[in-house]
């Protein structure tokens, strides 16, 4: 087979085309065997939660955006039926700025208790509210703040669970800080 890419002319041969489709259906079945291999999640009683990922910080205040970390998010609590849990929870990012008054870190969040809602055995929601904080430097606010999220499972083993997910955690202070996370993290049933 051969590809004209940019006056270039790519040739591939079949045995490369073999090899890789080969590669692809080994993946495939690897992913659909475990996946097959998965239990039903095993909801019920305590319950706690770590990620911790990407994370994106606007600050109203100085006017500008940074990217850094998601994390890392903690939350411990306990399911109260077998798809809703009530959890203290803790989500923030941390970034740097660079600014025309000089460059400076900062850590925003929202420590608080949130209700996390299990739609199937694969989809959460999450909700709740509590303190809004920042820090930079020397100086610091508290304030009122939110914590919001979504999870979806990528493994599970009975109470073992590892989950994707993406939490907003505005903290509001003198000036909003938003906090968007792409996470990663586990959580024991």
């Amino acid at each position: 087979m051969c590809l004209n890419k940019g006056g270039r002319i790519l040739s591939i041969s079949a045995s490369r085309l073999a090899q890789l489709f080969a590669l692809s259906a080994l993946i495939v079945a690897a992913t659909a065997g475990n996946a097959a291999a998965q239990t039903s999640p095993d909801r019920g009683g305590f319950t706690l939660l770590v990620n911790l990922g990407v994370g994106f910080q606007n600050d109203t205040g100085i006017e500008e955006s940074a990217v850094g970390f998601a994390g890392l998010n903690l939350g411990v609590g306990g399911f109260i039926k077998p798809n809703l849990a009530i959890l203290g929870r803790s989500s923030g990012t941390s970034a740097s700025y660079e600014t025309a008054f000089g460059d400076f870190r900062q850590v925003s969040g929202v420590v608080g208790a949130t209700l996390q809602y299990w739609t199937s055995d694969k989809v959460y929601l999450e909700g709740g509210a509590g303190v809004g904080v920042w820090s930079a430097d020397d100086e610091s606010d508290k304030g009122f703040g939110l914590i919001l999220g979504a999870g979806y499972t990528v493994w599970n083993r009975g109470k073992h669970n590892l989950q994707v997910g993406v939490e907003y955690a505005p903290a509001f202070t003198d000036g909003a800080v938003h906090n968007f996370g792409i996470t990663f993290g586990y959580q024991l049933f």
